[in-house]
């Protein structure tokens, strides 16, 4: 594993935990449809963006990729919607199956060239919902948003860093022998 894509699914999964514990931290004070959202949108972005990359790596098993794409957009979803209410619970595990099995359907679909292009793009989508999950918090739990994420500036510097530190890591590729077109 290259250290682009290394740094990719390490993002995720950190990014996860941590909208995660917002959600047990401040269960008292979101409401449940903030809860609901949030769990819909953690399932989901999980799904697609883990469902590409496992997607990609077992190319050759369609089967087992939308297994454990949908076990990890359905446990995502599960355990952010957990402290909010059982219709938080349901709809993030629906959002975590219908995100890991499209997700995995673009991974094995995707030609051998785009691999570096679609984990990418599907890695800004999920930075993207992260961040406005985490302005979302703020609404809700502070009553205002930091004068950080309403400033333009700031999606702006954060994507440009994140796109050039990506950059300077070499390209996300994959033993070629293993993935062949039929």
């Amino acid at each position: 594993m290259g250290s682009a894509l290394f740094f990719i699914i390490f993002t995720t999964a950190i990014l996860s935990i941590m909208i995660t514990f917002f959600t047990f931290y401040f269960k008292s004070k979101i409401t449940s449809m903030v809860g609901m959202v949030t769990s819909m949108a953690m399932g989901m972005s999980a799904g697609l963006t883990f469902g590409v990359v496992i997607g990609i790596l077992l190319q050759e098993n369609f089967f087992m990729a939308t297994v454990f794409s949908i076990a990890i957009g359905i446990s995502v979803g599960f355990i952010v919607g957990l402290p909010i209410n059982i219709i938080a619970v349901l709809d993030g595990m629906l959002s975590g199956i219908m995100g890991g099995m499209m997700g995995a359907m673009l991974g094995v679909m995707t030609e051998v060239v785009y691999y570096d292009a679609i984990i990418k793009i599907m890695f800004f989508l999920f930075l993207t919902t992260t961040v406005l999950l985490i302005y979302l918090f703020q609404k809700e739990v502070l009553k205002s948003a930091s004068a950080l994420y309403t400033n333009p500036l700031f999606p702006i510097i954060l994507y440009s860093f994140v796109f050039l530190l990506l950059q300077q890591l070499e390209p996300i590729s994959f033993n070629s022998d293993l993935h062949h077109k039929h």
